[in-house]
Formats: structure tokens, sequence, C-alpha cells
């Protein structure tokens, strides 16, 4: 079985790409350096960005599901330290048997918003505040994800951490019930000039028992203040994990 590129999002999302590169906009672009770590960034004062995500997973090279997940995110800076976003999620399974594949379908739409605390570098470590409200298709329930973000640049370096604390809602004969899922990611990109940024991340989350880890090298591009391509690839480190796992995202400035 083949990890494959859902060639129809993909497509539509080089598309949206190059016409972006032609429409003006007064703000830059809330850039990224990695596919899966959040870092020291919010939307400018009435900025609005578009961004693009790409997300697959293979469960295992010899066997087992390959997933797609499909978002699209609309960002707006109601402050210089405060924005605001909404995105809608997209999911797809292929199993090597056919058995278990779906097509893409809708998943969830979630809101989203930071917070930067002080200016870079006012203080000995820049801080961010995140919370996400997810809610799931067909269901009344959904998950709350707070994150807080602490990061240090040195020179070049960026240092980034998260701290996720994810509340899972669920509802089991009637009564509702939630489930604290921790989680983290750590990223460090070094910016070889304006246009490129290399690092690496990991990331996870300990649930059922069970960690589940990822870590793997990312790559940050930035041809111009209307667009931004960020992508990591990871491999597995524990048993629970996925054994190989890409992200792409596509920012565009509108």
């Amino acid at each position: 079985m083949k990890l494959k590129m859902n060639f129809k999002s993909t497509a539509f999302a080089l598309l949206a790409a190059g016409v972006a590169v032609s429409i003006p906009r007064a703000a830059h672009a809330d850039r990224r350096a990695f596919g899966f770590t959040y870092e020291y960034n919010t939307m400018p004062e009435g900025g609005v960005d578009l961004e693009l995500w790409n997300t697959q997973s293979r469960a295992a090279w010899d066997g087992g599901p390959s997933t797609l997940g499909w978002k699209m995110e609309v960002e707006y800076g109601i402050t210089d330290h405060w924005d605001l976003a909404v995105y809608q999620s997209f999911g797809q399974v292929h199993t090597s048997d056919g058995a278990g594949d779906t097509g893409l379908g809708y998943e969830e739409t979630s809101v989203e918003s930071r917070y930067r605390i002080g200016e870079r570098g006012e203080y000995p470590v820049d801080v961010l505040l995140y919370l996400e409200i997810a809610k799931g298709f067909g269901t009344g329930l959904g998950d709350i994800e707070p994150k807080l973000i602490v990061a240090k640049d040195l020179g070049r370096l960026s240092v980034n951490a998260n701290l996720i604390g994810e509340i899972e809602l669920t509802r089991d004969n009637g009564e509702v019930e939630a489930e604290l899922v921790p989680g983290w990611s750590l990223g460090a990109a070094y910016e070889i000039n304006p246009n490129w940024k290399i690092g690496a991340e990991t990331f996870g989350e300990y649930e059922d028992s069970s960690a589940i880890a990822q870590v793997g090298p990312s790559i940050s591009w930035a041809p111009s203040d209307k667009l931004w391509i960020a992508g990591t690839l990871a491999a597995g480190v524990t048993d629970a994990a996925d054994d190989v796992t890409g992200r792409f995202i596509i920012g565009l400035g509108l």
C-alpha cells in the first residue's frame, strides 16, 4: 500500500496559491515554520489570511489504513495581539483491501483564538495563549483545546514549545463525559534567509495509557508577503504512533 496524495484537494490548494500571489494586500501573512508546532505569531490588526492544510498519515508500512485530513481556515486580526479563526475540516480513509475506505467527508467546524502577551523579546520568553473549540459533524458534542505556547528567539534560531490539554466530550447513556488528553509539540527552526527556514519538530499526545509521539524535519518557504508554504514529514517513535505523517500548509494573504 502506498501513501497517496489526494489529487483534487492538492490541485485546488496549488491553484489558489497561484491566484493569491497576484492579489494585493496590506498586512503580512501569518507565516509558519512548522506543520504542527505553533509559534509566537498572531495576525496583524485588520489582516486576513486563508490557510489550506493537507495532512496524510500511514499507520504501518506493511499494512493498516492511510488517512487524509484537509482543512480550510480563515484568520482575522482583531488587534495586533489578538486574532480569531474559523475552519472547516474534512477527512478520508483508505485501506489496503478497500473494506474500510471512505470518501472525503465533512468532519467538524472549529473556532480558534490566539492572544500574544507582550511584544517579541520583551520578556525572557514569549508567551501566547491559544483556545480552540470544535463541533463535530452529526453530534452535539465536540472538543475544547487550550494551548500554552512559549517561544524564544536566539538570533536566527527560534525555539517553540506547545503544552496542550485537549478536553474530549462524549455522551455515554445520556450523560456527558469529559476526558483530558495531554499533548505537546516542540520545534526549532533556523532562518537561512527571509524566504527560507529549516528545522525539526516533535509532537504527540498521551491517550488510553499510550504515548503517541512523532518526530521529523520541517521546511518553510515564503516567496512573497502574500504567500508562504510550510511542511513537516514525521516518523512515529512509539508503538502507538502512525509510522509516517506528513503535513503541508499553504498560507494566502487576502
